[in-house]
């Protein structure tokens, strides 16, 4: 009996410390467009990632709930208002000011950032980046990876044309480079390979010329968020868009409806020769092509005057956590490890991306990931870098600048009238 007794109190025993156990398991969940159950280079770097995270702090686990990225970031400011958030969500550069307006983001600076010392604040090299969700004393979101709108090319179909990808310098020369890789092979009438993709849809938009086009000779918008589109930048840059559709025909009418997603496929299938993209997605893309990772190249932005290389957007992907949280601690525990020195090492060499930190750039496992590609992009961040103002919502800027190539081609629209329709467009999603 007294055995007994002693086994049933080591059960009950047991039992409290399985409960007490299980009491303290914290689960942060997160939104993000990856899946780590599934095999892209980004993806796999997730799952390795929490692998890591969870091995290293028993007491958290981490639950992905992946979503689609175009409307993660609205869905998220919805949920602060229902109160249906994830802990953690990830924020492109469209959406920061959205962030900003929402009021849905923690204060990242007074959670974590006020306890780092300055030496790992200033390994952040993309300072633009670093700020981008800044509100006075205030930083809502820090940067997972930045990205770029960048221009793809194919070295073999450049080198079988004769075509120097250092000569690419100017709007001009890229619109030569684009007829002359533009070809049909069997002669059947029917292009097999474009010149430039475009992805012109108003949803899952890149940055195209139009933009880049005001960027370089003046400024999209002015600091009280007001769009300024109808100027003779814009309506150069707009000119020289619709005309590669409908004049030049180095890109099919077809990309008024085609998104990144759809450019990065055709990409990928051999169906340009150039086309716009985004360098986040270079491994992905690379791991793919039946064409050979090597044939792949980036160009700096050209310039109208071609003397210097254009400006290079700052984009990416940006963290943050959610304001109402009950799980903070734990949340903002996984972001410090996600945007610190192991996690970004694991972005770089698992999933392909530019280091956010400084430190990494000469790491020897990073360098041997990377390739020209990445020069190409930190070379032009460092001459000239451009991010859209962070505290306007710009989710709508590229969108109502696509909408306005759409009436320029279709209906051959004046492009003054359109980028004014634009510019009224813009003002209402403030």
């Amino acid at each position: 009996m007294r055995c007994m007794k002693a086994m049933l109190a080591a059960t009950v025993v047991t039992v409290a410390l399985g409960a007490g156990a299980a009491a303290a398991q914290t689960t942060v969940t997160m939104w993000t467009f990856l899946d780590p159950n599934k095999t892209s280079p980004r993806e796999v770097a997730l799952k390795q990632m929490i692998e890591r995270f969870e091995s290293a702090n028993p007491g958290i686990k981490v639950k992905v709930e992946p979503q689609d990225f175009a409307q993660m970031p609205p869905k998220f400011f919805l949920g602060h208002r229902t109160g249906s958030n994830p802990d953690v969500v990830w924020i492109d550069a469209k959406n920061i000011g959205g962030l900003l307006q929402s009021g849905a983001g923690a204060d990242l600076g007074a959670l974590l950032v006020s306890k780092w010392p300055q030496s790992k604040r200033d390994d952040f090299f993309v300072k633009a980046g670093f700020d981008a969700a800044k509100d006075g004393a205030k930083l809502y979101a820090l940067p997972l990876f930045h990205g770029a709108s960048v221009v793809y090319y194919r070295k073999d179909l450049l080198k079988e044309a004769g075509i120097d990808p250092t000569s690419l310098k100017s709007w001009e020369a890229i619109r030569e480079a684009a007829r002359k890789l533009t070809v049909d092979k069997d002669k059947d009438g029917r292009i097999d390979v474009w010149g430039f993709g475009l992805p012109l849809s108003p949803a899952k938009t890149e940055t195209t010329p139009v933009l880049m086009s005001m960027v370089e000779l003046d400024k999209p918008m002015e600091d009280d968020c007001k769009a300024r589109f109808a100027t003779p930048a814009g309506e150069r840059g707009l000119r020289l868009t619709a005309d590669l559709v409908a004049k030049d025909k180095v890109a099919p009418q077809e990309s008024l409806t085609y998104n990144v997603d759809d450019i990065t496929d055709q990409f990928i299938a051999g169906r340009y020769a150039m086309a716009i993209g985004s360098i986040l997605r270079y491994s992905g893309m690379a791991g793919k092509v039946a064409y050979g990772r090597d044939n792949i190249g980036v160009l700096p932005w050209p310039t109208w005057g071609g003397t210097k290389s254009g400006p290079m957007p700052v984009s990416g992907w940006w963290i943050t956590a959610w304001a109402k949280s009950p799980r903070l601690d734990a949340a903002t525990k996984w972001i410090d490890f996600m945007v610190g020195a192991e996690g970004v090492k694991l972005w770089s060499t698992a999933g392909g991306q530019i280091p956010t930190l400084r430190s990494m750039m000469s790491d020897p496992d990073v360098a041997k990931a990377g390739g020209d590609w990445m020069k190409v992009v930190v070379d032009s961040w460092s001459s000239w870098s451009w991010i859209e103002l962070m505290r306007c919502n710009t989710r709508t800027l590229q969108t109502v600048l696509n909408e306005a190539t759409h009436r320029v081609v279709v209906q051959n629209a004046d492009a003054m009238t359109a980028l004014k329709e634009a510019e009224k467009k813009f003002a209402e999603a403030q």
